[in-house]
């Protein structure tokens, strides 16, 4: 049993594969049967049919077990309806239920001012609304299936998804709205004459309108996924982002049962516990109660929309890229018959992709299961010493068992790997989270550079002044580290934030006093004062 255990685990999946790149270089590109995807021929198929017979059995098995049972989106969903069912819950839904009877009430205004249909009206409300869902959603996305409510706010990315999500709401909407009505009047004309329905083209209207009702109630849904996965407008409406969806409708029902099945068990859960304060508050007064019966009910409301938010997230991050398979199946080896040696790159490629599904198990830890994982990964690392995603989720693995040496160590690692490979975004999470200890972090002055110019380009213009400054004490170049401070403080400037600007010109005066760099500083320093001290006047 022990030994089965380990082979199922993600971090012995990864062994196993590493170990077939160099030991079997027979062994044929790793492939496995998913239940979602159907089978294709593709471009492989006849070097997967002479070189896949000789795979082992045993590790065929062992990573389709290991595949399908550890990593398949079921069993995330399963986690995020798990955390989502606790009762700490309620108390996250507060402000989201707030947030959302505030973004109603602007949208209501709206519609009424401007004398919107009811139509439109109900896909303004919408749109108005999804900052509520979207919080959940990239939360989830980014590994934090359980995120309050209040933290880590990302203003720019939440921007990004709600005009990915305003664009593709409008793009349904208006279409399935406008066919409703035409359809409603029609329905309404033949419940006037039931005879109607029993021909051929009452049984048509009524496979529209059921076509009709099943598309309002998926379209949202597929919308909230495509929006979540992707970074601009013009992707959202790619063929590869509908095809990705596509390959993954094996995952649907699941997301859809797990939306459906969550939200009725949170409703079990906590309804009988709301009604007894609802009740206790008719008692005390009718106001009262009326404010506790609504507070209640939008709560069950709030509460599946932040779950359907947290599945659509954790429905991203279980993405994975399967290697496309045979169409052949593939048989034991037969000792006595050779076969064509295939190139050796081809299975340390499915051991990699195996390694980077073992990382995204890895931000999913539980705290009682954290020692655990940091021994899995520490295995995984000594094979995969390079892997920059592995080394920052085994420092975050480190920080949260409080062994803040290690963890400093190998999230420095991990950054200098990150930035080396071209993966800045990798680079800048490992850094935040980190903040606290940042300043014990061994990264070159030249890394901080690249990680200022990184945090240029997501508007965290604080962050970035941060790294430049240290850039510069820890040898960085001088004149980039001015200018890297000077596009810190012209983005603090432009959001308003002119206290923050003035300190960082002012530092850039002081450490360079007589360059063109300090000149342009005092100009700018003049203006803002003058901002100043007119919005004090």
């Amino acid at each position: 049993m022990g030994t089965q255990k380990y082979h199922t685990s993600p971090i012995g999946l990864a062994e196993r594969a590493l170990r077939g790149s160099t030991d079997r270089a027979s062994r044929a590109r790793l492939t496995f049967k998913s239940a979602e995807r159907p089978t294709s021929a593709c471009s492989e198929s006849r070097a997967a049919r002479e070189g896949g017979r000789v795979f082992s059995s045993t590790l065929l098995d062992d990573a389709r077990s290991g595949l399908e049972n550890s990593y398949p989106f079921g069993g995330v969903a399963g986690e995020t309806v798990r955390r989502f069912t606790a009762f700490s819950t309620v108390f996250t839904l507060f402000p989201a239920l707030v947030l959302t009877g505030v973004l109603a009430l602007a949208a209501h205004l709206l519609c009424k001012w401007l004398q919107l249909p009811e139509w439109m009206s109900f896909l303004v409300s919408v749109i108005f609304t999804s900052p509520v869902i979207a919080k959940s959603a990239l939360a989830a996305r980014n590994g934090d299936l359980d995120a309050g409510f209040l933290s880590n706010w990302n203003l720019p990315e939440l921007l990004g998804f709600v005009l990915r999500y305003t664009v593709l709401t409008i793009a349904w909407g208006v279409p399935v709205v406008l066919a409703a009505n035409y359809l409603a009047a029609s329905v309404i004309t033949k419940t006037l004459n039931p005879l109607g329905l029993v021909s051929a083209r009452g049984a048509m209207l009524v496979l529209e309108l059921v076509v009709l009702i099943a598309i309002a109630v998926i379209a949202p849904t597929l919308t909230l996924i495509i929006a979540t996965r992707e970074q601009s407008i013009a992707s959202c409406f790619s063929g590869d982002a509908w095809g990705w969806l596509l390959d993954r409708r094996g995952d649907l029902p699941a997301y859809y049962s797990a939306a459906i099945g969550g939200a009725v068990v949170f409703a079990l859960l906590i309804t009988p516990v709301m009604l007894v304060v609802v009740a206790l508050a008719f008692v005390v007064r009718m106001e009262a109660g009326m404010a506790a019966a609504a507070v209640a009910y939008g709560l069950l409301v709030v509460g599946s929309a932040v779950l359907v938010g947290r599945l659509t997230g954790a429905f991203v991050l279980s993405e994975t890229e399967a290697p496309e398979e045979s169409a052949a199946p593939v048989a034991p080896p037969k000792p006595a018959r050779s076969v064509p040696v295939p190139s050796p790159a081809v299975p340390h490629l499915a051991g990699m992709d195996i390694i980077a599904m073992a990382v995204k198990k890895l931000v999913l830890t539980e705290d009682a299961a954290v020692p655990a994982a940091i021994a899995e990964a520490e295995t995984l690392r000594a094979r995969t010493p390079d892997h920059a995603g592995l080394l920052a989720e085994l420092a975050k693995l480190y920080l949260r068992a409080q062994r803040i040496p290690e963890a400093i160590a190998t999230a420095s690692e991990a950054i200098s790997r990150a930035l080396a490979a071209g993966e800045m975004p990798l680079a800048i999470a490992c850094h935040e989270a980190f903040h606290a200890h940042r300043k014990s972090l061994t990264v070159k002055g030249s890394e901080l550079e690249q990680l200022g110019r990184g945090l240029l380009e997501q508007k965290k213009f604080g962050e970035a002044a941060w790294c430049f400054a240290s850039s510069g004490r820890t040898g960085g170049d001088a004149v980039r580290v001015q200018k890297g401070l000077i596009a810190s403080a012209e983005g603090l400037n432009k959001i308003g934030q002119l206290v923050e600007a003035k300190r960082i010109y002012q530092f850039v005066v002081n450490f360079t006093p007589g360059s063109p760099n300090a000149q342009y500083c005092q100009d700018a320093l003049a203006r803002i004062n003058s901002r100043l001290k007119k919005a004090g006047a």
